[in-house]
């Protein structure tokens, strides 16, 4: 008989010297290979700026996952940077419903967005569907890595749950993440070929 899924919350996380942070980044350090995460001092320094956000999933002993935010106020949306679940605790049900629990309180994060956004590999297409999360069509991406541009994919998660969205909010994204996030120069040749590539309606599927 399978094991029941430990009862969950879900809280913002501030207190950065604290066990359960510790116990965050303990995971993020096992669950991301070096050359795909950003270090931990990078981290603090996000988090403590504002943008950046640390939520977690627990039970009533231990924190079992988290999710690292970033929130783009112009345009507003909310980008989920970073989302993972203890190893020996994956196939529970504890990631997609800490990743639910972010659509709902989308409004709570960000009083003005309407997208959740994320940057990911054909791997995970199919998970974040299963949350009604849809693919940028027609949309070639590249992710600026630290070895250079990597092609992955955008998805989205709209409230408004629109079948499409305009070239000029795509590529308000794609430069919020590249400008904002990322660092990179508005004249990013990545950047500029990913803006260029933007069909005028974006199908979402």
């Amino acid at each position: 008989m399978a094991t029941p899924p430990p009862p969950l919350s879900f809280a913002r996380l501030e207190q950065y010297s604290s066990r359960q942070f510790r116990a965050a980044t303990q995971i993020y350090l096992q669950e991301f290979p070096r050359d795909s995460r950003l270090s931990l001092a990078r981290i603090r320094a996000l988090l403590k700026a504002g943008n950046y956000q640390l939520i977690v999933a627990r039970d009533d002993h231990q924190v079992l996952g988290f999710a690292l935010i970033w929130l783009c106020r112009r345009p507003a949306f909310v980008h989920l940077d970073y989302i993972a679940v203890a190893h020996e605790l994956k196939g529970k049900g504890i990631g997609t419903a800490l990743y639910r629990w972010l659509i709902v309180h989308l409004k709570d994060l960000l009083p003005r967005a309407q997208l959740l956004t994320l940057e990911v590999g054909d791997d995970l297409i199919a998970f974040y569907r299963r949350s009604q999360t849809k693919l940028l069509r027609d949309t070639p991406y590249l992710f600026p890595g630290p070895l250079g541009p990597v092609p992955m994919h955008l998805m989205v998660y709209d409230a408004l749950d629109r079948s499409q969205l305009d070239r000029r909010t795509v590529q308000g994204v794609i430069r919020g993440l590249y400008c904002g996030l990322h660092r990179r120069n508005a004249q990013d040749a990545s950047l500029r070929s990913c803006l260029a590539s933007v069909p005028a309606q974006v199908f979402l599927t």
